[in-house]
């Protein structure tokens, strides 16, 4: 799986740098943005808001620590806690990395007649709310394995997922492309980084000896 989804980000790369180049296509999806604007409702609002808010840097951080020691607690395994920072910052750092790479301007948020949040300047594909949201939700069902509740947890992310996706494009800070490539970065990075994660734990598994290789090697026997 790692080798395929590795493809799926370069290809993702290299169709952004496509539609940063693409006078046409930004023009297109900039009218995509201005008719959105006129959908505006209160509700509407804070629920974009809302979203913007708790998918922030410094709130998704949060999120993030409260998540990884819910699951210590409540598994009391160590290495099932850090697969899950580990799933999300990973793929959410390398987001950001791929917007220096593709270098595409914001939308022209002054423009639109709704403005809710306006953000100067800064880089906008892909979407980074969008990316931790769905890196976020995919490492929690990552780390669910097994539990029943797990089936309702993939109904949620589904829908967080697309709302933050939808909330994006809403408050005109988007690009639509931006956010459709959001969604496939990030379950292709998750998909690479849980890979290299099950690589590496089952080689720390077969060098660490089980309990009667080394009851044998202690000269022990059931009978002791």
């Amino acid at each position: 799986m790692a080798l395929p989804a590795l493809g799926i980000i370069l290809i993702v790369i290299a169709l952004g740098m496509l539609v940063k180049s693409s006078a046409g296509w930004t023009s297109m999806e900039m009218g995509v943005l201005r008719r959105v604007n006129l959908l505006h409702t209160p509700q509407l609002d804070a629920m974009a808001l809302g979203i913007d808010w708790l998918f922030s840097s410094t709130v998704a951080a949060v999120l993030v620590l409260i998540a990884t020691g819910s699951i210590l607690l409540a598994t009391r395994k160590p290495r099932t806690a850090l697969q899950l920072p580990l799933i999300v910052m990973i793929p959410t750092v390398g987001a950001a990395v791929i917007k220096v790479l593709v270098q595409r301007p914001r939308p022209d948020i002054a423009s639109l007649h709704h403005i809710l949040v306006l953000e100067p300047g800064g880089l906008s594909f892909p979407s980074g709310h969008t990316s931790f949201a769905v890196c976020f939700v995919l490492g929690l069902i990552v780390v669910s394995a097994r539990h029943w509740w797990r089936p309702v947890l993939i109904g949620a992310a589904v829908v967080v997922a697309l709302a933050t996706a939808a909330s994006r494009v809403y408050l005109g800070v988007h690009y639509p492309s931006d956010v459709v490539a959001s969604v496939v970065y990030a379950t292709a990075a998750v998909t690479l980084v849980n890979a290299l994660w099950s690589l590496v734990m089952s080689h720390l598994n077969e060098r660490r000896p089980d309990a009667q290789a080394v009851r044998a090697y202690r000269g022990e026997t059931d009978a002791d």
